[in-house]
């Protein structure tokens, strides 16, 4: 999901606001005045480009990924905004020094909790890249199974249904079955398919094993 125009238009019109507001109000024109009005245009910046990092790619993935990026630059520049206001309108009596050590520590966990979601973001989408790498190859056997089936033999039929509802995850006896499958295509007969069923009961119970010592 990318932001449309109206996200953007919005996000331009609230630093449009606050920087009016930055040269309208009377504040203290101090060291904490230029500090704190600065971190608060730098922290839109920021919220701008977490934005795009955040749904820079289509579909659902992303929206779902994305979101708690999104979430931690929205709020980090809402916090700034406030917090940023508040130093701007107490300039006249806060140090430079607490000012600048407010907006690092505001700077430093913002770049904290960007970097853990990244972190995580990147974990979740190797993962679930992983997972279609490794279901690929028994896809590739469900599809040969249907295509057997629709010759319309009850035992091909019986046998795609077995395949079709099997964990996808992969186990050691896959490479078996996909050759026996392509066996099977090349001349049916029933010893074939009682062997493949078999096999098929095998890798069930492999495939719980297998999970189990996980």
């Amino acid at each position: 999901m990318k932001l449309s125009k109206h996200a953007w238009t919005i996000w331009g019109i609230l630093l449009v606001v606050a920087l009016v507001l930055m040269v309208l109000i009377p504040f203290s024109r101090t060291a904490s005045w230029w500090i704190a009005a600065g971190c608060t245009v730098l922290m839109f910046l920021l919220a701008a480009w977490t934005f795009y990092a955040a749904f820079r790619k289509d579909g659902l993935e992303s929206k779902i990924l994305g979101w708690p990026i999104f979430k931690v630059g929205a709020v980090a520049l809402a916090v700034q905004v406030v917090l940023g206001f508040a130093l701007m309108g107490l300039a006249a009596l806060c140090p430079a020094w607490v000012t600048a050590l407010a907006e690092v520590l505001i700077f430093a966990v913002t770049g904290i909790c960007l970097t853990v979601k990244d972190a995580a973001r990147v974990v979740v989408s190797q993962s679930e890249a992983h997972m279609a790498d490794s279901t690929a190859a028994w896809k590739v056997i469900r599809q040969k199974a249907n295509a057997l089936a629709a010759s319309g033999d009850a035992d091909m039929k019986r046998l795609a249904e077995e395949i079709r509802f099997a964990d996808p995850m992969p186990t050691s006896i896959d490479g078996e079955i996909a050759a026996q499958v392509d066996a099977l295509a090349a001349g049916a007969n029933p010893d074939a398919i009682r062997r493949l069923m078999a096999a098929l009961a095998q890798r069930k119970v492999i495939a719980k094993q297998e999970k189990a010592g996980k």
